[in-house]
C-alpha cells in the first residue's frame, strides 16, 4: 500500500490545480572526494580523500517561487585511500533534497540521502578484494550545498557526511563516510 501511496500522493500535489508547481528536471555529471572515519575504543582516523565519479538525474519541483523539493538518483564512488591502498564503493545514491531559491538564480539544497551499496573493493598493491561482506549494504547521510542555473546549466557544491556506521566488521568498530561533490547538470525538461 505504501508503495503505491507515496507516488499517487506526488502525482496529485504536482497535478492540482490549485497548487502552483514548476517542475523541471535533467542529467548530472561530477566527482566525489570522499574519505572515511575510521573509529573504535581509543583510536580515531581519517584516510585520505580518493576522487570518484557521481552521475545521474535529478528531478525539480518547485512548489513556490523560493521552495520546492529536488529528488535524485545517482551512481556515487566514495571511500578512501592510505597512501597507494584504497577503499573503493560503489553506490546507488538518492538523496531527497529540500530547496531554497536565495535569489532568482542561486539556491542551497538539505536534505537527507540514503545510499545502497553495490560493490566494495580493496585495493592493495594494484590487486583487488571483495570486502562486500564488511560492509553494511545502506549508508544515511545528510547532504548539504549551495548551486547555481545558468540558463539549461546547472552547477553544485556539496556536502555529504554520513550519519550511520557502514562497518559490518564488529560493534564496536565504527567508519563513516564522506565527500565533497562538484556537480554539472543539464535540464533536459521543465522551465
Amino acid at each position: 500500500m505504501k508503495k503505491i501511496f507515496l507516488p499517487a500522493l506526488l502525482i496529485a500535489l504536482l497535478a492540482g490545480g490549485n497548487l502552483y508547481a514548476q517542475v523541471s528536471g535533467g542529467v548530472r555529471l561530477g566527482g566525489n572526494l570522499a574519505n572515511l572515519k575510521w573509529s573504535a575504543d581509543d583510536f580515531s582516523q581519517t584516510d585520505d580523500s580518493k576522487f570518484g565519479p557521481l552521475v545521474g538525474v535529478y528531478l525539480t519541483a518547485m512548489f513556490s517561487d523560493q521552495f520546492g523539493i529536488q529528488p535524485e538518483l545517482a551512481y556515487s564512488s566514495m571511500g578512501s585511500k592510505d597512501g597507494d591502498d584504497k577503499v573503493k564503493l560503489g553506490y546507488i545514491a538518492l538523496p531527497v533534497l529540500l530547496r531554497y531559491q536565495v535569489v532568482e538564480h542561486v539556491h542551497i539544497l538539505v536534505g537527507p540521502q540514503a545510499s545502497f551499496l553495490l560493490s566494495a573493493n580493496y585495493e592493495e598493491d594494484g590487486e583487488d578484494t571483495d570486502i562486500k561482506d564488511d560492509v553494511k549494504g545502506l549508508d544515511f547521510s545528510g547532504v548539504f550545498g549551495v548551486g547555481a542555473d545558468i540558463q539549461r546549466f546547472n552547477i553544485g557544491v556539496r556536502y555529504a557526511l554520513g550519519l550511520s556506521n557502514i562497518s559490518d566488521i564488529d560493534e564496536s568498530f565504527e567508519i563513516k563516510s564522506r565527500a565533497f561533490q562538484i556537480v554539472i547538470g543539464y535540464q533536459l525538461f521543465g522551465n
